[in-house]
């Protein structure tokens, strides 16, 4: 059967909060393929759609701009 986690990241809880931005950004990547030309841009773009550890590094870039955005326009 089909699965929506692309990356096959497994968690639950607060963790399954923290990655889920990373989870959707990486779904945007697999599904937006489409648009990229060159066979090595795609398969690029799909493996670093499909890497768990992207999944951390997305999460982390996502909620840093989170961070800064609502402390900028909190000040």
């Amino acid at each position: 059967m089909a699965s929506d986690n692309i990356a096959g990241t497994t968690t639950k809880g607060l963790l399954g909060i923290f990655l889920f931005r990373g989870k959707v950004w990486q779904w945007f990547m697999y599904m937006g393929v489409g648009s990229v030309k060159g066979y090595g841009n795609v398969r690029a773009q799909t493996r670093m759609a499909r890497s768990p550890i992207m999944t951390w590094v997305y999460s982390i870039i996502v909620w840093l701009v989170a961070f800064f955005l609502w402390d900028w326009l909190a000040s």
